[in-house]
């Protein structure tokens, strides 16, 4: 008895252990089998804060005529690319980016899905305040630097995780007594960083069965600061350029950069087209 109790437990674990390696063998067939999302993670184009020099973060400013001149440039540059699909944040900069990249570029049955997580950050009763004439130096003194080159100098490629801190850290002492709800006031970095990283890896992984290229049009300091999560060694932290495009290939659970960060490359190309 005692002897058939052994070989039984024996052929268990010989079956389990086949099971173990065939679900093993599976799910690496399975991610080997899913083909590369390439996407274009895009700046929107230049708006009205842009040439006021405001902070705008969820704030709608709309496109300037350069704006959507831009995006026209932005869409001739992107010519013969074909894409899968368009996401955007709900802001209309955003959105009208997109949509004028897709038309320009010989995508125009695309449709552009909007997703409020593509947002820019949210400063909070900091928006629609003049940024490098009042907001930085008011962070900046806050951390104890004495100016703004010294807080940049010192922080480094992180300088802008460490303003999104500032504004949130401000912002929840209400220095600027307003009357702003909880819910509108600003993020924290890691809530930015958080958010971009689940709905940009979302929106790759709904494409990596088919595979192709994506558009995904986002803003300069959030997409700065999903790209401050991904240990790319090019990665320096500095201010993207309006219809700038940072190539991402999403495969086996991972993104990779491909070429270089904030490139003018399809939008300077456009420009030059006829």
């Amino acid at each position: 008895m005692k002897r058939k109790i052994i070989t039984f437990l024996t052929v268990l674990v010989g079956v389990l252990g086949l099971f173990s390696t065939n679900s093993t063998q599976i799910q690496a067939k399975s991610q080997s089998s899913n083909k590369p999302v390439v996407i274009y993670l895009t700046r929107h184009g230049e708006t009205t804060a842009n040439v006021m020099h405001l902070a705008q973060g969820w704030s709608d400013y709309t496109l300037t005529d350069n704006g959507v001149k831009g995006a026209e440039y932005l869409g001739k540059g992107l010519k013969g690319t074909k894409f899968k699909a368009a996401y955007s944040g709900d802001l209309s900069r955003q959105e009208k980016t997109a949509r004028g990249a897709l038309d320009y570029s010989g995508n125009k049955k695309i449709k552009v899905k909007t997703d409020e997580r593509l947002r820019e950050c949210n400063y909070g009763s900091y928006e629609g305040r003049p940024d490098v004439a009042k907001n930085v130096p008011e962070i900046a003194a806050y951390f104890g630097y004495d100016s703004i080159d010294d807080f940049v100098k010192k922080e480094g490629k992180l300088f802008q995780n460490k303003m999104q801190d500032g504004y949130y850290a401000l912002d929840q002492q209400n220095k600027l007594n307003t009357n702003l709800p909880e819910q509108y006031r600003a993020e924290s970095s890691q809530v930015v960083e958080k958010r971009m990283t689940d709905v940009l890896t979302e929106i790759a992984k709904k494409h990596q069965r088919k595979g192709g290229n994506v558009l995904v049009v986002s803003s300069g300091m959030s997409i700065n600061l999903f790209l401050s999560t991904q240990n790319f060694p090019s990665f320096e932290g500095k201010g993207l350029a309006n219809d700038s495009v940072t190539k991402l290939i999403y495969q086996n659970g991972k993104f990779k950069l491909s070429g270089e960060i904030g490139s003018l490359e399809y939008y300077n190309n456009g420009m030059k087209a006829k």
